[in-house]
């Protein structure tokens, strides 16, 4: 994490309480953050008014005026905490508290807007990044990227999209849908949980799905993302899962019983993947 849910969290609180406030003064105190960035002076935003929020896969792009746009990757451990008077709001990783003081040590860059608002960006182990560039070379950008159709909403991957590109590939499934090429924003957690809820074992090769389990799979991983947005991300720390609501299902709940079947959920590496699973529900392939 942070994966689509926990961006789609961030660019909706973005959205709901900056746009339209100006940019007052920024604090980069961690200028490695702007490593992939042809422009490394953020201060040419003072002044420019935050326009709008919006995600392209697990990437944030905020707009601003002048056609300037700051892109984001929270990677493993980034958050956003935005603060209006005593009011608070967090999305992605669960370190810093967003509940204790700001700046915190891991808080590497501080947006002051007008009216007091506050956003602070905070990556524990530094993976994240931003990039500043004109908004109109943005989508020139993101198709650089690679990335393949959206899990959910209007542009959202399809049946046929699915079993085009699962055809291609023999790699485990769980491994063929954290592809982002594949499918855009989902990740580990959400990975795991799509494939309980449609009864996949995650090492089942993309090639050999049926067809016919291509709808269910296709809805689960709807299921799985727009309950991650709903809940503003899943509960896991420290690699453990805080359910809300009995989700996550699977994810970080080694040795608990399964909430389908009531058989013990297991953890096993898919690649380089830690991948939580229930035998009874998620037989193994046969070869």
């Amino acid at each position: 994490m942070p994966e689509l849910p926990e961006v789609e969290t961030a660019r909706r609180i973005i959205e709901q309480r900056l746009v339209g406030a100006s940019l007052v003064s920024i604090e980069l105190r961690l200028l490695k953050l702007l490593r992939y960035s042809d422009l490394s002076d953020l201060s040419i935003l003072v002044g420019h008014q935050l326009e709008s929020a919006r995600r392209r896969g697990k990437i944030l792009v905020i707009d601003w005026s002048g056609d300037w746009s700051t892109l984001f990757h929270l990677k493993l451990s980034g958050q956003i905490s935005i603060h209006v008077d005593r009011d608070r709001w967090h999305a992605g990783h669960p370190f810093p508290d967003p509940t204790g003081n700001y700046p915190q040590k891991s808080t590497h860059m501080t947006m002051t807007f007008t009216g007091g608002r506050l956003l602070h960006l905070s990556d524990l182990r530094q993976f994240g990044w931003i990039r500043l560039m004109p908004t109109s070379d943005v989508e020139a950008f993101l198709g650089r990227q690679r990335l393949g159709p959206e899990a959910v909403g209007p542009e959202a991957f399809t049946v046929d999209q699915m079993g085009s590109a699962l055809a291609r590939r023999s790699i485990p499934i769980k491994l063929a849908l954290l592809d982002q090429s594949v499918v855009s924003g989902i990740g580990n957690i959400y990975v795991d949980e799509a494939l309980h809820r449609a009864r996949i074992h995650p090492m089942t090769p993309a090639n050999q799905l049926p067809p016919g389990t291509f709808p269910q799979l296709l809805a689960a991983i709807r299921w799985a993302i727009d309950t991650g947005i709903e809940q503003g991300g899943a509960k896991i720390i420290s690699n453990k899962a805080y359910p809300v609501d009995g989700f996550p299902e699977v994810h970080a709940r080694k040795g608990e019983p399964c909430p389908v079947c009531g058989d013990t959920v297991i953890k096993i590496r898919v690649g380089q993947r830690g991948t939580y699973l229930c035998l009874t529900c998620q037989p193994e392939p046969t070869v």
